[in-house]
């Protein structure tokens, strides 16, 4: 009954927020400013809340940084007048908080910290988390999100309830304008996958920005300069129609009485409360100040339906009864990885005593998804083989993007991406970065995970030689520059060959600066130029 209650009031959800709420924007009493807030997150006891700051001397990067966290804490007689978060979770790069865990003990953050404690740079400034060691918040570390690349200075970003799904808001691959909204899901060796656009229905040719995925792991918020909007960022709700993450309902605006003709950002709905947050330029003391609205009976239907994690503090059981077998449902499509294309291919998956083999020709489905019930957890290992491109081998653990009701299991997107056979075949090598000014990888164990992929398909197809290839940016002396990538390129080389590939399968060769594919002007530019490739000789 609960379950028909809720797919009822998901009906009235979008006709309920344009039309039942009719009470004007509140300023949060106390924490805005004449600079910029925005990015307003409450932590999960309803206690502390944090946000964004722009511009304030105070920040870690004066008044010419993007802002830094600050929060405010809730006491009787209203919010304390707020403070800095401090060095450990900001930096002068661009901070905010993209969510909590359930209990509250950890803190997801934007941006990347590397070893220095620095965020910048375009495939670096991903996500961190930080754990809460009594009052205050550890140093924080980066999470693995395969194939991870922002082109664009701004980031945001929306973790679900488990902890296991992620909505980032960037300039990345497949992106339809400028920032699209991506998903990624976490997988069991801790690693996050290669984030997903989320399509031409929520995304468009303009800026998709701050999502936040709402606890039924189905309703999305975030803003748009683009949709039907009344004023230049409005926020609009949509929501996940199956388990592909690709279908959704077209978006709504959430009307007159939370958009203006200024800009709204940053929608929020607490997992226990009456009031949303977000931030608007309308009526501000400053920039952007930071708002509350009454959130609508459906909204708060699909809070209250949450299944929260249970938080175990006692690892001690008197039952003896096998634990429930979980079942995950996945959605599986092969690309071409140079043109992202769907491919026709034979899938042959193996886990436990069970051999499925899918041919994608037999499909029926848009762009050759297939979608499988597994059990949760699971090792699969799966073997992909298409004419015109190399075989592909991978293993993978089983996850679930999202624990929702009894009736519908989580769902998941895992996509397997096949090299053309083709001499001349270029492809960057992802994630395989170095220190600054060396040879040695900044991230080994991130490096090694991408390198293992490239040994692994170079031992399934005996018959291939690649070179690679190595650049650099080109600031500083060109001749230097050039043996700099010569070096790198050889540590790469290195390494696979210790892992049994024979030397005369493997070229190499350094170019500096000589082929950028992007300017390097910009940071980020030059981080993108800073690259080793590896080209199919035979």
């Amino acid at each position: 009954m609960l379950f028909r209650s809720i797919i009822f009031l998901y009906g009235i959800l979008f006709t309920s927020i344009l039309f039942a709420q009719d009470e004007s924007h509140i300023l949060v009493e106390g924490i805005n400013s004449s600079y910029d807030e925005h990015s307003p997150k409450l932590s999960p006891d309803g206690k502390t809340l944090y946000f964004t700051r722009s511009g304030h001397p105070v920040n870690i990067g004066g008044v010419i940084d993007r802002g830094d966290i600050w929060f405010t804490i809730k006491t009787d007689s209203g919010w304390t007048s707020p403070e800095h978060a401090g060095n450990v979770i900001n930096h002068s790069g661009l901070n905010g908080v993209a969510g909590f865990s359930a209990d509250g003990s950890r803190m997801y953050l934007l941006n990347y910290f590397d070893q220095d404690g620095n965020g910048e740079g375009t495939l670096r400034n991903g996500i961190a988390v930080s754990e809460k060691i009594g009052e205050e918040w550890a140093r924080p570390e980066p999470l693995r999100i395969r194939y991870f690349s922002n082109q664009s200075p701004y980031f945001g970003a929306s973790i679900n309830v488990e902890e296991n799904t992620l909505i980032l808001s960037m300039r990345s691959y497949e992106t339809e304008g400028n920032e699209d909204l991506y998903v990624t899901f976490k997988q069991g060796d801790g690693e996050w996958s290669q984030p997903k656009n989320l399509g031409n229905v929520i995304n468009t040719e303009g800026e998709e920005w701050s999502p936040f995925l709402a606890a039924d792991n189905k309703t999305l918020y975030f803003t748009s300069n683009f949709h039907d909007a009344i004023g230049g960022r409005d926020i609009f709700v949509a929501q996940r129609l199956d388990g592909s993450w690709q279908d959704w309902s077209v978006p709504v605006n959430l009307g007159e009485e939370i958009n203006t003709e200024g800009a709204e950002r940053d929608y929020f709905i607490p997992l226990d409360g009456e009031v949303a947050f977000f931030s608007s330029t309308q009526n501000s003391e400053g920039f952007g100040d930071i708002f509350n609205f009454p959130i609508s009976i459906a909204e708060k239907a699909i809070q209250e339906a949450a299944v929260l994690p249970e938080v175990v503090t006692d690892v001690s059981t008197t039952n003896d009864a096998p634990p429930k077998e979980s079942v995950v449902v996945m959605t599986f499509q092969v690309l071409d990885k140079r043109t992202e294309s769907p491919v026709l291919a034979k899938v042959l998956m193996n886990y436990g005593d069970r051999q499925i083999t899918i041919n994608t020709e037999e499909l029926e489905s848009d762009n050759n998804f297939f979608v499988m019930s597994l059990e949760e957890g699971a090792k699969v290992s799966v073997t992909i083989e298409a004419e015109g491109y190399l075989k592909y081998e991978e293993t993978f653990t089983t996850y679930a993007s999202a624990e929702e009701s009894d009736v519908e299991k989580g769902s998941a997107v895992e996509t397997f991406y096949l090299t053309p056979e083709e001499v001349g075949t270029k492809l960057k090598i992802e994630n395989v970065l170095f220190k600054r000014g060396s040879a040695a990888f900044s991230e080994p164990g991130v490096a090694t995970t991408q390198l293992d992929k490239i040994v692994l398909m170079m031992e399934e197809n005996p018959g291939m030689a690649i070179r690679l290839e190595g650049h650099t940016d080109n600031r500083g002396d060109a001749r230097l520059l050039k043996e700099l990538s010569q070096e790198r390129v050889k540590t790469v080389r290195e390494y696979i060959l210790s892992k049994g590939i024979s030397p005369d399968r493997v070229e190499f060769v350094g170019f500096g600066g000589e082929n950028p594919i992007t300017d390097n002007e910009s940071a980020q530019g030059r981080e993108i130029n800073r690259r080793v490739e590896f080209v199919i000789i035979r």
